[in-house]
């Protein structure tokens, strides 16, 4: 039987009463359509989830925690995702996909090819958006944990940061496979724009350290790219 989870970002324990927000209220009430009684699973981010019954069916639900569930579907491989910022159909795609294969931080690149520029103020607001997405990613997918979504960085200024892992970016150009990298538990990806990288990116990422990787002779499309780059990650060092 399908039950639906819900993240709920607070301080969780067994036989809590607890009121829902008005989004999830509207979506277990009003969405799903569940009654007195139903069960939901909620879960906060900081590892298992919990058993919840519905108790009072009003404009904010009631809901009692019964049980909990000592549960861990996050994958032991940690990936960092770093995306040229592209189109805002093909930005929400990437971060929902990835979210769902396991990556824990995602952090929008701004490049010199990039379609979209955006100033301080509408970084925030799509940061809140993006995380929303993520959440509801996790959600769908089981996940226990929720990504890190960070405002939108300049690639250089990304690339510098200290990193304790293996940095690797994808170029057509390179014939290096991602097989012929060591088994590592932290990988940082950069993936680029719709155009792709320019020629002084290529070089930054170079002279900081990242790997140049192909995925494949095919040229893909960005979204493509950093789904496939994930779970191929996934695949050889992780848990798919």
């Amino acid at each position: 039987m399908f039950i639906p989870r819900i993240y709920y970002p607070t301080s969780l324990s067994k036989n809590q009463v607890l009121s829902l927000d008005s989004e999830a209220s509207h979506y277990v009430g009003k969405v799903l359509r569940l009654k007195e009684n139903d069960q939901i699973f909620l879960f906060n981010g900081e590892g298992g989830e919990y058993l919840a019954q519905i108790k009072h069916l009003k404009k904010s639900i009631m809901v009692q925690l019964i049980d909990y569930q000592l549960i861990n579907r996050e994958s032991s491989l940690q990936i960092h995702l770093g995306h040229g910022l592209a189109r805002t159909d093909k930005m929400d795609w990437v971060i929902q996909k990835t979210s769902e294969l396991g990556v824990t931080t995602i952090t929008p690149l701004e490049t010199q090819r990039s379609m979209i520029k955006l100033e301080n103020a509408r970084k925030e607001k799509r940061q809140t958006h993006w995380e929303r997405i993520a959440i509801s990613a996790c959600e769908q997918s089981g996940r226990t944990s929720i990504p890190l979504v960070h405002q939108p960085q300049p690639l250089n200024a990304w690339a510098l940061q200290n990193f304790e892992g293996i940095s690797v970016f994808f170029d057509p150009k390179s014939s290096t496979s991602i097989k012929s990298l060591k088994p590592h538990s932290h990988f940082r990806i950069a993936v680029g724009p719709e155009s792709g990288w320019s020629d002084d990116e290529v070089q930054c990422l170079k002279s900081h350290g990242f790997i140049a990787l192909s995925l494949g002779p095919r040229i893909l499309r960005t979204e493509t790219a950093s789904v496939t780059a994930v779970s191929l990650l996934q695949g050889i060092f992780g848990d798919l």
